[in-house]
């Protein structure tokens, strides 16, 4: 109602003078009551024609990372006869929006305006809808148009410097002398580990010239194969459950996300596991990789965290028939290490179907009981953050 209280005026004006005009005889009332009328239909007719025949193409980093701010540009192109003027142009892109103000865009003319994203909300995007909006020449209607324009942009998550990972849980010994401990395998390590025939692309510094010496004539060559160093692999278990809070859910990605990377970096073998997604966990995962997945994440039906590395969860209560019940005591993680991100902490201490801080208490109470580590992550996190 605000935009059409100018006009709404004007129009009021304009009669009000008339009728003065029609019974004083006052001629020159006449002009201004034709004047107001004039202009307040030159105000109507021209902003819709104003918006119209502007091309539009965005330019856009191909990465960027969730609340990390990133600068953008459109690209407007006049294809209309006659100038545009005063152009409000708004960019709803990575779960963002941007503002520029083009004030003249002449006949064929291309005009680059650049404007930031401030808050980038982690996910895959192909493109987001912008705004023309003008209310020239004298700003008593506005017009908009919106058009959707294609550019292809992935938010990484938000993540962490770790300081490391947690030992296994003492109730789980056995289970580590199988499967934590370092094993060899065939590798570029330093122990020996066999000889076998040179292939292409085999170092020469490995080839073995003594044994190699049988088999010159026949133009055969032998390299030794050396042991590598190995631990088990680091899986990780993210609960995106859909009733936990947004922020909830993305400190889970962003938690899942950080040990990814640190997995990698220690040179693990690294897996994930959030449930049924479009996409599944890369096989042969490096950083980009793991970052793109975790960026495309959606709330889905837990997984099961047994036998997880890590289990990164939200404080969501066990249900019974869907609803919270809250004489039952919450479950305890079957993960080597649980990582509980407080839902009552990121909600602002809103009510929903989460622990209360003292049941989150209990849980952690729990976990170690049997032998799990368990941290806590709340709305603040201090890095390094680590599990240990």
């Amino acid at each position: 109602m605000k935009r059409f209280r100018k006009p709404i005026f004007a129009a009021v004006l304009g009669v009000v003078l008339y009728l003065i005009a029609t019974n004083a005889g006052a001629g020159w009332l006449y002009v201004v009551s034709a004047t107001i009328a004039a202009v307040v239909a030159v105000s109507a007719l021209v902003p819709p024609w104003n918006v119209q025949a502007i091309e539009t193409s965005r330019r856009a980093p191909v990465v960027a990372t969730a609340g990390e701010p990133f600068e953008c540009s459109l690209k407007l192109k006049n294809t209309g006869r006659l100038a545009r003027h005063l152009l409000e142009v708004e960019d709803d892109f990575a779960g963002d929006r941007g503002r520029a103000v083009i004030v003249r865009l002449g006949h064929g003319e291309t005009e680059m305006v650049r404007y930031g994203i401030d808050n980038p909300a982690r996910g895959i995007y192909s493109g987001g809808e912008v705004t023309i909006e003008s209310g020239a020449p004298f700003g008593m209607f506005f017009a908009r148009r919106k058009a959707r324009v294609a550019s292809d942009i992935v938010v990484y998550p938000r993540t962490w410097s770790v300081a490391g990972l947690p030992p296994s849980a003492s109730l789980d010994a056995e289970r580590k002398d199988q499967s934590e401990a370092p094993t060899l395998r065939r590798g570029l390590g330093g122990e020996f580990w066999g000889i076998r025939e040179y292939r292409t692309g085999d170092p020469a510094r490995l080839i073995s010239w003594k044994k190699s010496a049988r088999g010159l004539a026949a133009g055969k060559l032998a390299i030794i194969e050396l042991a590598e160093e190995t631990h088990p692999p680091l899986i990780i278990s993210m609960n995106l459950d859909p009733r936990a809070p947004k922020e909830a859910r993305e400190a889970v990605v962003s938690a899942g996300a950080s040990l990814l990377l640190y997995g990698l970096r220690e040179g693990r073998e690294v897996r994930a596991e959030a449930g049924a997604q479009r996409t599944p966990f890369p096989e042969n995962p490096d950083p980009d990789k793991v970052l793109t997945w975790c960026a495309g994440l959606d709330a889905s039906r837990p997984p099961d965290p047994e036998g997880a590395s890590v289990e990164v969860r939200p404080s969501i209560k066990k249900t019974a028939g869907g609803k919270p019940h809250p004489s039952e005591p919450p479950d305890v993680s079957e993960a080597q290490a649980v990582v509980l991100v407080s839902c009552h902490e990121l909600a602002g201490g809103a009510p929903g179907p989460w622990m209360a801080p003292d049941e989150e208490d209990e849980f952690v109470r729990l976990t170690e009981a049997k032998g799990r580590r368990v941290t806590r992550l709340g709305a603040n996190v201090e890095e390094p953050w680590s599990l240990s």
